[in-house]
Protein backbone atom coordinates (compact mmCIF):
# COMPACT_ATOMS: atom_id res chain seq x y z
CA UNK A 1 0.00 0.00 0.00
CA UNK A 2 1.54 3.55 -0.82
CA UNK A 3 0.98 6.27 2.09
CA UNK A 4 -0.34 9.39 0.56
CA UNK A 5 1.05 11.03 3.55
CA UNK A 6 4.40 10.74 2.83
CA UNK A 7 4.13 11.14 -0.67
CA UNK A 8 2.62 14.51 -1.18
CA UNK A 9 3.06 14.72 -4.63
CA UNK A 10 0.45 11.19 -5.16
CA UNK A 11 -2.07 13.02 -2.68
CA UNK A 12 -1.94 16.42 -5.04
CA UNK A 13 -2.76 14.26 -8.40
CA UNK A 14 -5.30 11.87 -6.47
CA UNK A 15 -7.03 15.35 -5.44
CA UNK A 16 -6.77 17.24 -8.57
CA UNK A 17 -8.96 16.43 -12.06
CA UNK A 18 -5.84 14.69 -13.54
CA UNK A 19 -6.57 11.29 -12.38
CA UNK A 20 -9.71 11.50 -13.53
CA UNK A 21 -8.91 12.89 -16.98
CA UNK A 22 -6.62 9.83 -17.24
CA UNK A 23 -8.92 7.64 -16.66
CA UNK A 24 -11.42 8.97 -19.32
CA UNK A 25 -8.71 9.21 -21.57
CA UNK A 26 -8.00 5.71 -21.61
CA UNK A 27 -11.43 5.03 -21.32
CA UNK A 28 -11.69 6.93 -25.07
CA UNK A 29 -9.19 5.28 -26.27
CA UNK A 30 -10.33 1.88 -25.66
CA UNK A 31 -14.02 2.81 -26.75
CA UNK A 32 -12.70 3.90 -30.12
CA UNK A 33 -10.70 0.43 -30.59
CA UNK A 34 -13.28 -1.20 -29.88
CA UNK A 35 -15.81 0.47 -32.24
CA UNK A 36 -12.97 0.25 -34.84
CA UNK A 37 -12.98 -3.61 -34.83
CA UNK A 38 -16.66 -3.64 -34.92
CA UNK A 39 -16.70 -1.47 -37.96
CA UNK A 40 -13.63 -3.84 -39.66
CA UNK A 41 -16.25 -6.59 -38.69
CA UNK A 42 -18.58 -5.55 -40.28
CA UNK A 43 -17.55 -3.77 -42.88
CA UNK A 44 -13.96 -5.02 -44.09
CA UNK A 45 -14.20 -8.76 -43.28
CA UNK A 46 -17.52 -9.10 -46.09
CA UNK A 47 -15.06 -7.00 -48.71
CA UNK A 48 -11.90 -9.22 -47.57
CA UNK A 49 -14.01 -12.10 -48.69
CA UNK A 50 -16.02 -10.87 -51.97
CA UNK A 51 -12.30 -10.32 -53.13
CA UNK A 52 -11.07 -13.64 -51.94
CA UNK A 53 -14.06 -15.46 -53.73
CA UNK A 54 -14.04 -13.45 -56.34
CA UNK A 55 -10.30 -15.12 -57.28
CA UNK A 56 -11.22 -18.64 -56.35
CA UNK A 57 -14.15 -17.52 -59.02
CA UNK A 58 -11.15 -16.58 -61.65
CA UNK A 59 -8.99 -19.39 -60.48
CA UNK A 60 -11.49 -21.80 -61.26
CA UNK A 61 -12.68 -20.09 -64.44
CA UNK A 62 -8.86 -20.28 -65.73
CA UNK A 63 -8.75 -24.12 -64.50
CA UNK A 64 -11.63 -24.87 -66.28
CA UNK A 65 -10.49 -23.29 -69.42
CA UNK A 66 -7.40 -25.70 -69.36
CA UNK A 67 -10.30 -28.94 -68.76
CA UNK A 68 -12.41 -27.52 -71.89
CA UNK A 69 -9.05 -27.72 -74.12
CA UNK A 70 -8.32 -31.17 -72.95
CA UNK A 71 -11.86 -32.66 -72.93
CA UNK A 72 -12.26 -31.22 -76.30
CA UNK A 73 -9.00 -33.35 -77.59
CA UNK A 74 -11.78 -36.42 -76.45
CA UNK A 75 -14.85 -35.03 -78.04
CA UNK A 76 -12.45 -34.46 -81.31
CA UNK A 77 -11.06 -37.93 -81.42
CA UNK A 78 -7.49 -36.46 -80.98
CA UNK A 79 -7.01 -38.01 -77.60
CA UNK A 80 -8.35 -41.53 -76.40
CA UNK A 81 -8.67 -40.23 -72.79
CA UNK A 82 -7.43 -37.45 -70.60
CA UNK A 83 -7.33 -36.98 -66.85
CA UNK A 84 -6.46 -33.27 -65.36
CA UNK A 85 -6.52 -31.90 -61.73
CA UNK A 86 -9.06 -28.96 -60.31
CA UNK A 87 -8.80 -26.46 -58.06
CA UNK A 88 -11.55 -26.89 -55.22
CA UNK A 89 -12.95 -24.37 -53.06
CA UNK A 90 -15.33 -25.66 -50.86
CA UNK A 91 -17.80 -25.94 -53.23
CA UNK A 92 -19.16 -29.53 -55.61
CA UNK A 93 -17.08 -30.61 -58.69
CA UNK A 94 -19.96 -32.82 -60.06
CA UNK A 95 -21.20 -34.20 -63.55
CA UNK A 96 -24.62 -33.41 -63.30
CA UNK A 97 -27.83 -31.34 -65.22
CA UNK A 98 -30.44 -32.40 -67.84
CA UNK A 99 -29.48 -30.03 -70.78
CA UNK A 100 -30.50 -30.93 -74.19
CA UNK A 101 -29.58 -29.56 -77.93
CA UNK A 102 -31.48 -30.24 -81.00
CA UNK A 103 -30.73 -29.51 -84.88
CA UNK A 104 -33.07 -29.42 -87.48
CA UNK A 105 -32.56 -28.12 -91.51
CA UNK A 106 -34.50 -27.68 -94.21
CA UNK A 107 -33.75 -30.36 -96.95
CA UNK A 108 -33.20 -30.01 -100.68
CA UNK A 109 -37.15 -31.17 -101.03
CA UNK A 110 -38.02 -27.81 -98.43
CA UNK A 111 -38.90 -29.81 -95.73
CA UNK A 112 -37.65 -29.50 -92.13
CA UNK A 113 -36.08 -32.75 -90.77
CA UNK A 114 -34.44 -33.18 -87.60
CA UNK A 115 -30.87 -33.58 -87.57
CA UNK A 116 -30.21 -34.22 -84.31
CA UNK A 117 -31.95 -34.78 -80.72
CA UNK A 118 -33.08 -33.53 -78.94
CA UNK A 119 -30.28 -35.30 -77.41
CA UNK A 120 -28.43 -34.65 -73.63
CA UNK A 121 -25.90 -32.70 -73.27
CA UNK A 122 -25.28 -32.22 -69.27
CA UNK A 123 -22.64 -30.42 -67.77
CA UNK A 124 -18.99 -30.58 -65.63
CA UNK A 125 -19.89 -28.19 -63.06
CA UNK A 126 -17.71 -26.37 -60.57
CA UNK A 127 -19.42 -24.25 -57.51
CA UNK A 128 -17.57 -21.24 -55.47
CA UNK A 129 -19.80 -20.20 -53.30
CA UNK A 130 -22.65 -19.06 -54.88
CA UNK A 131 -21.06 -19.04 -58.75
CA UNK A 132 -21.08 -21.76 -61.02
CA UNK A 133 -18.51 -22.97 -63.70
CA UNK A 134 -19.41 -25.53 -65.82
CA UNK A 135 -18.49 -27.26 -68.91
CA UNK A 136 -21.26 -27.34 -71.63
CA UNK A 137 -21.41 -28.11 -75.08
CA UNK A 138 -17.29 -27.62 -76.07
CA UNK A 139 -17.79 -24.50 -73.58
CA UNK A 140 -17.23 -23.04 -70.61
CA UNK A 141 -19.74 -20.97 -68.69
CA UNK A 142 -20.00 -18.85 -65.85
CA UNK A 143 -23.36 -18.49 -64.05
CA UNK A 144 -23.51 -15.94 -61.04
CA UNK A 145 -26.34 -15.70 -58.20
CA UNK A 146 -28.06 -12.96 -60.11
CA UNK A 147 -28.61 -15.58 -63.09
CA UNK A 148 -26.31 -13.95 -65.78
CA UNK A 149 -24.11 -16.32 -67.41
CA UNK A 150 -21.01 -15.64 -68.94
CA UNK A 151 -19.18 -17.52 -72.13
CA UNK A 152 -15.87 -18.03 -70.68
CA UNK A 153 -14.21 -20.34 -73.69
CA UNK A 154 -16.37 -20.07 -76.81
CA UNK A 155 -18.02 -23.66 -78.14
CA UNK A 156 -16.40 -25.39 -80.68
CA UNK A 157 -18.71 -24.56 -83.79
CA UNK A 158 -17.45 -23.98 -86.98
CA UNK A 159 -18.51 -22.03 -90.14
CA UNK A 160 -16.89 -21.74 -93.10
CA UNK A 161 -18.26 -20.62 -96.28
CA UNK A 162 -21.02 -23.15 -97.11
CA UNK A 163 -19.86 -25.54 -94.57
CA UNK A 164 -20.80 -25.92 -90.48
CA UNK A 165 -19.37 -27.99 -87.58
CA UNK A 166 -21.53 -28.78 -84.83
CA UNK A 167 -20.14 -30.32 -81.87
CA UNK A 168 -22.67 -32.76 -79.46
CA UNK A 169 -20.70 -33.57 -76.49
CA UNK A 170 -22.71 -35.97 -73.92
CA UNK A 171 -21.24 -35.50 -70.53
CA UNK A 172 -21.87 -38.73 -68.83
CA UNK A 173 -21.66 -40.17 -65.52
CA UNK A 174 -23.02 -39.61 -61.94
CA UNK A 175 -19.82 -38.60 -60.07
CA UNK A 176 -19.24 -36.01 -57.22
CA UNK A 177 -16.72 -34.58 -54.58
CA UNK A 178 -17.20 -31.69 -52.85
CA UNK A 179 -15.31 -29.74 -49.92
CA UNK A 180 -11.84 -27.99 -50.40
CA UNK A 181 -8.10 -29.21 -52.37
CA UNK A 182 -7.15 -31.16 -55.52
CA UNK A 183 -9.67 -33.54 -57.69
CA UNK A 184 -9.19 -35.18 -60.32
CA UNK A 185 -11.30 -35.34 -63.13
CA UNK A 186 -10.87 -38.35 -65.96
CA UNK A 187 -12.97 -38.27 -69.21
CA UNK A 188 -12.67 -42.17 -70.77
CA UNK A 189 -10.93 -44.16 -68.04
CA UNK A 190 -11.81 -47.75 -69.47
CA UNK A 191 -11.83 -47.54 -72.75
CA UNK A 192 -11.04 -44.55 -75.43
CA UNK A 193 -13.85 -42.28 -76.70
CA UNK A 194 -14.20 -42.19 -80.06
CA UNK A 195 -16.86 -39.62 -81.65
CA UNK A 196 -18.90 -40.24 -84.72
CA UNK A 197 -19.20 -37.89 -87.57
CA UNK A 198 -22.77 -37.73 -89.35
CA UNK A 199 -22.88 -35.82 -92.59
CA UNK A 200 -25.95 -34.11 -94.15
CA UNK A 201 -25.59 -32.16 -97.78
CA UNK A 202 -27.73 -30.11 -99.60
CA UNK A 203 -29.44 -27.93 -96.19
CA UNK A 204 -30.87 -24.68 -95.42
CA UNK A 205 -32.41 -22.52 -92.52
CA UNK A 206 -30.59 -24.46 -89.75
CA UNK A 207 -31.93 -24.29 -86.13
CA UNK A 208 -29.77 -25.23 -83.19
CA UNK A 209 -32.00 -25.32 -79.93
CA UNK A 210 -30.50 -25.49 -76.61
CA UNK A 211 -32.24 -26.28 -73.19
CA UNK A 212 -30.86 -26.19 -69.91
CA UNK A 213 -29.41 -23.62 -67.09
CA UNK A 214 -27.02 -21.91 -69.30
CA UNK A 215 -29.07 -20.59 -72.32
CA UNK A 216 -29.31 -17.01 -71.21
CA UNK A 217 -25.24 -17.86 -72.34
CA UNK A 218 -25.93 -19.53 -75.38
CA UNK A 219 -28.29 -16.68 -76.58
CA UNK A 220 -25.27 -14.71 -76.41
CA UNK A 221 -22.84 -16.88 -78.06
CA UNK A 222 -25.53 -17.62 -80.77
CA UNK A 223 -26.30 -13.45 -81.42
CA UNK A 224 -22.79 -11.83 -81.32
CA UNK A 225 -20.42 -14.79 -81.74
CA UNK A 226 -22.38 -16.61 -84.31
CA UNK A 227 -24.22 -13.93 -86.02
CA UNK A 228 -27.50 -15.74 -86.12
CA UNK A 229 -30.72 -14.98 -85.49
CA UNK A 230 -32.37 -15.93 -82.28
CA UNK A 231 -35.36 -16.75 -79.75
CA UNK A 232 -35.36 -17.74 -76.14
CA UNK A 233 -37.41 -18.30 -73.52
CA UNK A 234 -36.62 -18.79 -69.38
CA UNK A 235 -34.86 -22.27 -69.98
CA UNK A 236 -33.73 -22.65 -74.04
CA UNK A 237 -32.79 -20.75 -76.98
CA UNK A 238 -32.83 -21.11 -80.51
CA UNK A 239 -30.09 -20.15 -82.79
CA UNK A 240 -31.42 -19.67 -86.36
CA UNK A 241 -28.94 -19.68 -89.49
CA UNK A 242 -31.28 -18.38 -91.85
CA UNK A 243 -29.95 -18.98 -95.64
CA UNK A 244 -31.08 -20.41 -98.50
CA UNK A 245 -27.44 -21.86 -99.62
CA UNK A 246 -26.89 -25.29 -99.65
CA UNK A 247 -25.15 -26.21 -96.10
CA UNK A 248 -22.81 -29.16 -95.72
CA UNK A 249 -23.46 -29.58 -91.98
CA UNK A 250 -21.34 -31.87 -90.21
CA UNK A 251 -22.45 -32.63 -86.59
CA UNK A 252 -19.76 -34.73 -84.09
CA UNK A 253 -21.09 -36.90 -81.76
CA UNK A 254 -19.47 -37.65 -78.65
CA UNK A 255 -19.74 -39.63 -75.05
CA UNK A 256 -17.60 -38.56 -72.62
CA UNK A 257 -17.79 -40.89 -69.40
CA UNK A 258 -16.31 -38.69 -66.70
CA UNK A 259 -15.17 -39.66 -63.48
CA UNK A 260 -14.26 -37.74 -60.54
CA UNK A 261 -11.92 -38.52 -57.93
Amino acid sequence: MIHTKKNPKLRYFLNTDDAVAEVLDFVTIIGILILSFSILGLVGYPILRNAQEARYIENTQKSFNVLADNINKVALGKAPSQRMEVKMYGGALKVTGASTIQINATNSTNKEITLEGPTLLRSLENSVGDTVVAYEGTGVWIKYPTGTVLNAYKPLFTSHSNKILIPVVYVNGDSYVGGNGISRVTICPDKPCSPEVFFYSNMSNLTVTITGNYSSGWKEYFDKKMGWEVQSGSFTVTGRLNTTKNLDVYILKSNLYTVIT
